[in-house]
């Protein structure tokens, strides 16, 4: 551009307040593309669960325990072509907060009921049960982890304590899976029920959750109601929902997702034009003696206009940008992390089309009425000060 000079000296006039706006502009976006790239990870997330496929819980509250002893009658339920039990421990690898979920439940009925989306070598399968403390590792974690068939794996559980009081665990990796959806999401240790089972000292014979797999996948709201009926005198009544169901009512429980991401970005862009519009006016205010001299020297109304708009345009794009990158770079390193069975987020291409475009508004209504301004300015008003 044949004026660049002068536009990178007016953003250079006064480089702290300049630094200070940018920064502001670059966490914005930076909000921008994290927040609703993780509303789109979750919008894909319910969109991909299955609704051929059943979790059962407790009615009571989705994370209290319901009796191994359910397995078996759930099982038996008309149109049930396998059903397994799981419970879920958090354990900790070497240090605190270096988090490893590990899934107890029969290992091979659980391969059978995610068949579609999980495999694993029959061999580790049948080692996994042959061994009593024998576990197979997704091949995210492996990786991640520095794990091996073979290797001996020390953990200290977070939710589950031995009668004894101990918290150690060690499992024997026999096995490696993988997840075909979604590789990123391989990131549980499965193990024997049996083994996690029977030296628990609280929520002994207990699980988290049932998983079903059904005869006729069209056949869901039938069986699933004739599971919830079959416990419906039972103190443990039971609360049988599709996968898609389960999720919807997990993120129920933590609020509308899309209304609270779009609020929190809807808030901080409109702070975000104020600050903008502000800077700029007052860069504007400064530079009124300047602008009138390049009038004089034949500089023309649009010119000079130009200026002014381009500047507040290069001020919101560069920061703007430079912010929906650091999110496309950091959102996946966040949720790519140990102890997270969703998949690694990412930041999709129309939400960074998206920013730049409200970038590109957020320059025009702030810098446009102060370009406007400077199209209209009166060279002998300006200089003498009025």
């Amino acid at each position: 551009m044949k004026y660049a000079h002068l536009v990178w000296a007016a953003l250079r006039r006064k480089p702290t307040r300049t630094v200070l706006t940018s920064l502001s502009i670059f966490v914005a976006f930076f909000l921008f593309g994290v927040l609703q790239g993780m509303n789109a990870g979750i919008s894909e997330l319910v969109a991909t669960a299955r609704v051929d496929r059943l979790l059962v819980t407790s009615r009571v509250n989705m994370t209290a325990p319901l009796p191994v002893a359910h397995v078996e009658r759930v099982a038996a339920v008309p149109g049930v072509r396998e059903a397994t039990g799981v419970v879920m421990m958090v354990g900790t690898y070497q240090h605190p907060g270096n988090n490893v979920l590990v899934a107890g439940t029969d290992v091979a009925a659980l391969f059978r009921i995610y068949s579609e989306m999980m495999s694993a070598p029959a061999e580790h399968i049948a080692a996994a049960a042959r061994l009593r403390s024998g576990a197979i590792v997704g091949r995210a974690l492996a990786r991640q982890k520095g794990w091996k068939i073979g290797d001996r794996i020390p953990l200290k559980a977070v939710n589950m304590r031995k009668a004894d009081g101990s918290t150690d665990w060690a499992f024997d990796i026999v096995g490696i899976y993988d997840r075909t959806d979604e590789p990123d999401t391989a990131m549980w240790l499965i193990a024997n029920y049996d083994y996690l089972n029977a030296p628990r000292g609280d929520g002994k014979d207990t699980l988290f959750e049932i998983a079903v797999a059904l005869k006729d996948p069209t056949q869901t709201t039938r069986v699933a109601q004739a599971i919830d009926d079959l416990f419906a005198s039972s103190s443990n009544q039971t609360a049988t929902q599709t996968e898609r169901d389960y999720i919807n009512a997990m993120l129920g429980q933590v609020g509308d997702i899309d209304f609270l991401v779009n609020g929190i970005v809807g808030a901080v862009l409109f702070t975000l034009l104020f600050l903008t519009a502000n800077t700029m006016a007052q860069s504007v205010r400064e530079r009124i003696p300047e602008l009138a001299v390049l009038k004089t020297l034949g500089f023309t109304d649009g010119a000079v206009q130009w200026l002014v708009l381009i500047e507040a345009l290069l001020l919101c794009a560069i920061a703007a940008i430079a912010g929906l990158v650091a999110s496309i770079v950091v959102l996946p390193l966040v949720t790519n992390q140990p102890g997270l069975s969703i998949a690694a987020m990412h930041v999709p291409h129309s939400v960074f089309v998206a920013g730049t475009v409200t970038a590109v508004l957020v320059a025009l209504i702030s810098g446009l009425p102060l370009a406007l301004r400077a199209r209209r300015l009166q060279i002998a008003a300006a200089l003498a000060g009025r």
